[in-house]
């Protein structure tokens, strides 16, 4: 990762704000963290927000649902969202009647995490991405250009272009 990064700023509620949210962006952390850490110091949620609200967690493309105990690691892809609809939903949410399931797929940890820093992405859906998507946008993301450029268009920051690499990008109240 670049040592200096531009940033770049955005008005608040800007259109395209949610695309970002759902493509991912990048949160600073500390291998070793749980789950519940990451998102609750990383992500600045409250607690009792992470356990009523967030239903789903997937962790690289699996399902999370000790998140006490799973812990994150450098580039690890972490999507939070609410409650999902129908049987997939509950097959999928954590602490449903049938997420027993799938225990085969559900997120373990991977051995050794490793020390110091980790860069996890981050994607936020449905009521998750409205609800503390603004605030995680207020306090910065790393997230690269090419994907603002793609999740913005014509409402990029200006002065933006592809070739700036991996920024951060802040919105702001106007």
């Amino acid at each position: 990762m670049q040592k200096e990064m531009k940033t770049f700023t955005i008005a608040a509620g800007t259109l395209g704000n949610a695309t970002l949210l759902q493509r991912g962006v990048r949160i600073h952390g500390t291998a070793g963290m749980s789950i519940r850490e990451f998102i609750e110091i990383g992500l600045g949620l409250a607690p009792e927000y992470v356990e009523k609200q967030i239903r789903t967690i997937f962790l690289n493309n699996s399902p999370a649902d000790d998140i006490d105990i799973v812990q994150i690691k450098d580039g690890d892809i972490l999507s939070l969202s609410g409650a999902l609809p129908g049987v997939a939903g509950m097959a999928m949410g954590r602490d449903t009647a049938i997420s027993g399931f799938r225990s085969e797929i559900r997120a373990v940890n991977s051995g050794d995490v490793g020390e110091g820093d980790a860069f996890v992405s981050v994607k936020l859906f449905n009521l998750i991405a409205r609800d503390s998507g603004p605030k995680l946008l207020e306090r910065g993301v790393i997230v690269k250009a090419s994907e603002i450029l793609k999740s913005y268009g014509e409402n990029a920051p200006e002065g933006l272009a592809a070739e700036d690499g991996t920024v951060i990008l802040k919105t702001i109240v106007t």
